[in-house]
C-alpha cells in the first residue's frame, strides 16, 4: 500500500490542477478551435474550499472538513491548485538540493511575502482574498497564462493561415491592467521563492484554508505517518524530505497538523522506520 500511495496522490493531484486550469483556459481553446460550446469545467472552482464556503455550499465544505478528519490534509495535497503548483517548484528545488524546510523563511522573503498581500489588499479590498490560496493561483492563471495561451493560440493560426490549412482561428489577447500584471508576477515569484528555499511555508503558516484544515486534521487516525523509534538511526533524509516541514528527526516525531499527506517520505528512509 505504501508504494501506492505517492502515485495515487500526484495523479490525483495532476487531474485536478489540470481541470482548474481547463476553467480558466478552454473559452480560450473552443474559440481557437472554432468549437460552438466548451466543456464546462467550472466544477473545479466550486472544490475549492473558500470559494465553496462563500457560495454557501455546504456540501462540499462539510466534505472536505470530514475527509481532513479522516485522513488529513490530503486536499492541500492534491484539488488545491495553488499547493500543486508549490509542489512542482518543489520538485525542480530537489533536483539541487534537499535541505530541510523545518527552518523559518529569511528576512528579505518574509518582507517580500507581506508586500505581495499589502499589494492584493490594495487590488482586491478584501482580506480572504488576500490569503486565498485559490484566489492568489485565480491571478495567476487569469493574467499570466490565459495571456500566454491566447499568444501560442494566434502563432499557431497564423502557421496555419501561412500554410493554406486554416484549422485555427486568431483570438483577441487580453492585455491584464498594469496593476493586476504587477499583482500577478509578484505572486507568482514570491510562491517560487517560499517553495524553493522552504517548501510549503505558505501552507503551514498563513494559508486560512491550511489553518483551518490543520486543525481539523491534528486527529486524523488514517493514513498517519509515523517513526519507528527502533528502526530509526536519525539521519534526517525523511525530515529533508518533507516539503511541510512535519517532521522532527532528532524527536523522531510528526506533526499530523503540519503534514500535507504528499506520502514523500515513505519511500525516503532506507531502513523503513517511516510507515503508516
Amino acid at each position: 500500500m505504501k508504494r501506492v500511495l505517492k502515485p495515487l496522490r500526484v495523479v490525483l493531484a495532476l487531474a485536478c490542477f489540470v481541470s482548474v486550469n481547463a476553467a480558466f483556459l478552454m473559452p480560450v481553446v473552443a474559440e481557437t478551435l472554432c468549437l460552438e460550446s466548451s466543456p464546462d469545467f467550472s466544477w473545479a472552482a466550486k472544490m475549492q474550499f473558500l470559494p465553496a464556503l462563500l457560495a454557501l455550499n455546504f456540501a462540499v465544505v462539510v466534505a472536505i472538513l470530514a475527509v481532513t478528519a479522516l485522513v488529513g490534509r490530503v486536499y492541500c495535497s492534491t484539488v488545491c491548485p495553488f499547493g500543486v503548483l508549490q509542489d512542482i517548484v518543489i520538485r525542480i528545488r530537489r533536483l539541487f538540493t534537499r535541505r530541510s524546510c523545518r527552518e523559518m523563511a529569511s528576512t528579505w522573503l518574509l518582507v517580500e511575502f507581506f508586500g505581495v498581500l499589502a499589494l492584493c489588499a490594495v487590488a482586491s479590498a478584501s482580506l480572504l482574498a488576500v490569503c486565498d490560496p485559490y484566489a492568489h493561483y485565480g491571478r495567476i492563471a487569469t493574467n499570466l497564462v490565459r495571456p500566454a495561451v491566447q499568444w501560442l493560440a494566434n502563432c499557431g493560426a497564423a502557421w496555419s493561415d501561412a500554410h493554406e490549412k486554416y484549422w485555427l482561428m486568431s483570438v483577441e489577447v487580453a492585455a491584464p491592467v498594469a496593476f493586476a500584471l504587477v499583482v500577478s508576477v509578484a505572486t507568482l515569484v514570491m510562491v517560487a521563492a517560499f517553495a524553493l528555499w522552504r517548501g510549503r511555508w505558505f501552507c503551514s503558516h498563513v494559508c486560512p484554508v491550511g489553518a483551518c484544515l490543520r486543525l481539523t486534521s491534528r486527529k486524523a487516525p488514517l493514513l498517519k505517518i509515523r517513526i519507528d523509534a527502533v528502526k530509526c538511526v536519525g539521519c534526517g533524509i525523511c525530515e529533508r524530505g518533507c516539503k511541510a516541514g512535519a517532521i522532527d528527526a532528532k524527536a523522531k516525531t510528526v506533526d499530523n497538523g503540519l503534514c500535507v499527506r504528499c506520502f514523500d517520505c515513505l519511500g525516503a528512509c532506507g531502513k523503513g522506520a517511516v510507515g503508516l
